[in-house]
């Protein structure tokens, strides 16, 4: 079996004795690409100079421009870089996802372990041996890695569903003579968990600061853990009120605005993305209307960030629009820590995470038996997904099956 191309890299071949002058000549940094070698004309010294030429040959080797001796670009499958695959993807597709960040991280990890192979190595084992070097990582956001959780297979397989995107973001512009199939985990049934509305309480609860101490008693925090949590109560009652995604959330805007979700207090609308923004098939964002009771408690948050953001303002202190916000400053990364904190002081099981808040809000519409056309505008989902996933909390379920079993032949 013939040894897997490394791809262009540098490497720095050492100076040799000169056989007409007997001087030795000095170190320098070649350009290896398989059997290709290219001088930079780069000393030690000449690094980021030498890094620069390798970039440029790079861009040049495996430009879209780049074609066969018959005008076309190679369709084979071992003549293509993973690399350059990601790179046309993250260039024009990425920027349009729900999440550019989050494909952004992904396929970091993905060309980790991807980079220096080809199109022609995408098969199930290979597949499988990056699920399983994956599942021994930490998660990126740990401080922590040696005590930090190790990424999950199914974030192993997100991963892999950008990968597969990209080969066939790839295949629509330049065609393969075969494409490339990349084996995913097996998906476990999602358990739709919602929580009671004593759980809800509970948790509730905690972003408010209380907790219970080692006798089981209600104990309140202190006022500055109590502060740190602020964004946490408005960010659970958000959540179990319209179902709203959490990722969408931290984005509300107290004013109209074409690039974000905003919040309309006067008629009482919560638009989860702004006017300009494009709308995503499998993530839809639908306006809301706002329940009475979180309409009432948007007010009164609306008239205390107006107090507070023009004492900031007196000050000379940073300031935002945003409904969510911790020191006077949006919220921009995602909300664990402080939720998983929450999810402790109410005693809850670690699985709680804020989708949770989605799943509650649509069970409690099935139960109240809101009719499903409705709860699904409202949640933004498709009324298939509704029903397939909800639809059993319905007082109504299987009613008339249990008519018929129930009638006399």
């Amino acid at each position: 079996m013939s040894r897997r191309s490394k791809g262009p890299r540098l490497y720095l071949r050492k100076g040799r004795l000169d056989s007409r002058s007997g001087q030795r000549l000095p170190d320098i940094y070649f350009i290896r690409d398989g059997q290709k070698e290219r001088s930079t004309g780069c000393g030690p010294e000449g690094i980021a100079d030498a890094e620069r030429q390798l970039a440029d040959y790079i861009a040049e080797k495996w430009s879209p421009e780049a074609t066969t001796d018959t005008g076309q670009r190679s369709g084979d499958p071992a003549s293509i870089f993973i690399a350059e695959v990601a790179a046309l993807y993250l260039l024009e597709k990425a920027p349009r996802a729900p999440d550019p960040s989050g494909v952004k991280a992904r396929f970091k990890a993905l060309l980790d372990f991807w980079g220096e192979m080809t199109l022609a190595d995408v098969k199930r084992s290979t597949c499988e041996a990056y699920v399983a070097e994956r599942i021994t990582h930490p998660i990126a956001s740990a401080k922590d890695p040696t005590t930090a959780r190790r990424v999950s297979a199914q974030g192993a397989r997100r991963e892999l569903e950008d990968l597969s995107s990209a080969i066939g973001y790839w295949a629509g512009e330049h065609p393969l003579d075969r494409r490339p199939k990349v084996t995913l985990p097996e998906k476990p049934e999602s358990p739709r968990d919602a929580l009671t509305r004593s759980q809800a309480a509970a948790l509730l609860l905690a972003a408010l600061g209380w907790h219970r101490d080692a006798k089981g008693m209600p104990k309140r925090r202190g006022l500055s853990a109590r502060a740190n949590r602020g964004h946490l109560r408005r960010f659970v009652l958000i959540g179990l009120y319209t179902g709203t995604r959490p990722g969408v959330v931290p984005k509300l805007l107290w004013e109209e605005s074409p690039t974000s979700a905003w919040v309309d207090l006067d008629d009482g609308v919560i638009y989860r993305r702004g006017r300009d923004e494009r709308e995503h098939k499998t993530k839809k964002r639908t306006l809301v209307r706002i329940p009475d009771r979180l309409l009432a408690h948007l007010r009164r948050w609306r008239d205390m960030d107006k107090i507070e953001m023009a004492r900031r303002e007196r000050e000379g202190l940073p300031t935002c629009n945003n409904v969510l916000h911790h020191g006077g400053q949006p919220i921009t990364s995602k909300i664990r820590r402080g939720y998983a904190a929450c999810v402790a002081d109410a005693g809850l099981s670690d699985d709680v995470t804020p989708h949770w808040h989605r799943h509650t809000a649509a069970t409690w519409l099935m139960e109240r038996d809101a009719k499903p056309w409705d709860a699904a505008g409202f949640l933004g989902m498709t009324m298939k997904t509704l029903e397939d996933n909800y639809g059993h909390h319905r007082p109504g379920h299987q009613s008339s099956a249990l008519k018929a079993m129930g009638r006399k032949s």
